[in-house]
């Protein structure tokens, strides 16, 4: 295997607002702040430790010994480092059928990554912790995965509530025929196997995630947290009470509005109740004050990450960019709870190729860097001279034809004066005809250097499958197929800085 990294703040891959996020100019702070040294982890670090209830502490471990049993010694140890005071590192992600595409599992390694920088930079214990999306009801965002060209997609139509209650006996049956029938190598399918048996051996699909991320990440000691908890939705009955009432909305769309001023865009679409309904088979939107237990209050996507830092000491928050970018609405919210903000850390991303694919990259002369979240067209242009042919030949060729439009120009104004308004459009239109071969020529050179293209082509069709980047669309099946192995350790190892961006991984 051989590796590259491409930070993000030198890639094409964040969008506009991440990009701004990460900026060490030039963005509000009030919106969110990123981690951009490490001095920014002492700061925030304070500020947590004084303002996180020890009472939600005590109750919190609790609930992390309720829900996750027979304890891996790596596990236990950080449990008994948050319950004696150790602050948090929290990623999260809905519960993809097998992980799902590829960056389920890479964001894991990040927040993991960033916990154990966190700890050797503080001198502290900073502890991991994978919150699992179990309220989301969008059955079809979750429900397949695939894995060499494979696609393999649950089919159950009893949805509609919270997935996370979904029994997986269905599941079973269904991703048992998959692996047995599959085209795959004998590691994806030792992988896939370990994935099918902790469905087989759990009730839903809450508990099935669940074991998969404990069993996959247990040399890491990662505490994986379920919100869909009565201690755990007791604790907020302040926020729901509130939202209720609409003071926490009214907030969040000022916040919103003030994030479009600046000409970006809202992620989340602010409700005038941010909150949901649990019933036995539905999870149902909130439009009016009603007097609700606790325990049947569910979070939407915006007021999810202030449930979550109520219950937990987060020194940063690891997700993707449209993740973040909710985040950026909230601030207020924070301020008006008196819950410290996290630090918002762009995930890091995964691209695997083959290594044919970095034999054409090599003799294309590209480094990873000019690739990776770049536009195809442009690198065709500037490798083929396309402002040589725009400005140069064209001025070269076309001379002696401009020579010629001005002597007929000076020719006609002689004779017919009164024709000037004709004469200067006339010249116009010639002139633009000079010029116009540019793209005629542009085509030809592009034909001339179709080897050129079509390594460029393979390339970018490695990239991007089906026009989406590679851990979106590929799994972490897919990872390990390429490579042959897990690089789990290798990945944590190269990411545990405090400047995450694309790990290139050949094999």
């Amino acid at each position: 295997m051989t590796y590259d990294f491409i930070p993000h703040t030198d890639s094409g891959l964040p969008s506009k607002i991440m990009k701004h996020l990460l900026s060490a100019d030039g963005f509000p702070r009030q919106f969110g702040e990123a981690i951009r040294s490490l001095e920014d982890l002492k700061s925030i670090s304070v500020t947590k430790d004084q303002c996180y209830s020890q009472e939600i502490r005590q109750k919190v471990a609790s609930v992390f010994r309720n829900q996750n049993t027979h304890l891996s010694t790596a596990e236990e140890d950080n449990l008994k480092e948050f319950e004696a005071g150790a602050l948090t590192i929290t990623t999260g992600h809905q519960l993809m059928v097998s992980g799902g595409t590829a960056f389920f599992e890479i964001k894991i390694l990040s927040a993991i990554a960033l916990a154990k920088e966190s700890t050797r930079y503080l001198g502290k214990s900073v502890v991991p912790v994978f919150w699992m999306a179990t309220e989301d009801h969008d059955f079809e965002e979750i429900a397949s995965f695939g894995v060499g060209g494979q696609k393999f997609t649950w089919d159950f139509s009893e949805t509609g509530g919270a997935v996370g209650r979904i029994k997986t006996d269905s599941l079973c049956e269904q991703l048992e025929a998959f692996v047995e029938s599959a085209t795959l190598t004998e590691v994806q399918r030792e992988f896939l196997q370990k994935r099918l048996d902790a469905y087989k051996t759990t009730e839903n699909l809450s508990e099935g995630t669940r074991k998969i991320v404990r069993e996959w990440a247990s040399e890491f000691g990662v505490l994986v947290l379920d919100g869909d908890d009565a201690v755990l939705k007791s604790l907020a009955s302040e926020i729901w009470e509130k939202e209720l009432r609409g003071e926490l909305s009214v907030l969040i769309k000022k916040r919103t509005t003030q994030l479009e001023d600046l000409g970006l865009k809202a992620q989340v679409y602010p409700r005038d109740i941010n909150l949901f309904e649990l019933g036995r088979n539905a999870r149902e939107r909130i439009r009016a004050f009603k007097n609700l237990p606790s325990e049947v209050i569910s979070p939407n996507a915006l007021l999810r990450p202030v449930y979550q830092e109520l219950l937990l000491p987060n020194l940063a928050y690891v997700g993707g960019g449209g993740e973040l970018a909710y985040w950026l609405q909230l601030g207020t919210v924070f301020e008006a709870l008196n819950i410290p903000m996290p630090r918002l850390y762009l995930r890091d991303s995964v691209l695997a190729c083959s290594e044919k694919t970095e034999r054409i990259r090599k003799g294309l002369e590209f480094s990873w860097s000019q690739l990776v979240g770049a536009n195809k067209e442009p690198l065709i242009k500037e490798r083929l001279n396309y402002l040589r042919l725009l400005n140069k030949e064209t001025q070269d060729y076309a001379s002696p034809i401009f020579d010629a439009i001005r002597l007929w120009e000076e020719k006609m104004l002689e004779a017919y004066p009164e024709m000037l308004a004709h004469t200067q459009a006339t010249k116009v239109k010639m002139e633009k005809l000079a010029t116009k071969t540019v793209e005629q020529r542009y085509r030809v050179q592009k034909r001339r250097n179709q080897e050129f293209i079509a390594g460029l082509d393979r390339i970018f069709n490695a990239m991007y499958p089906e026009g989406t980047f590679w851990e979106r669309k590929a799994s972490y099946a897919d990872l390990i197929g390429i490579l042959g192995e897990d690089p789990k350790e290798f990945l944590v190892e190269k990411m545990s800085t405090i400047k995450a961006g694309t790990h290139v991984l050949i094999g």
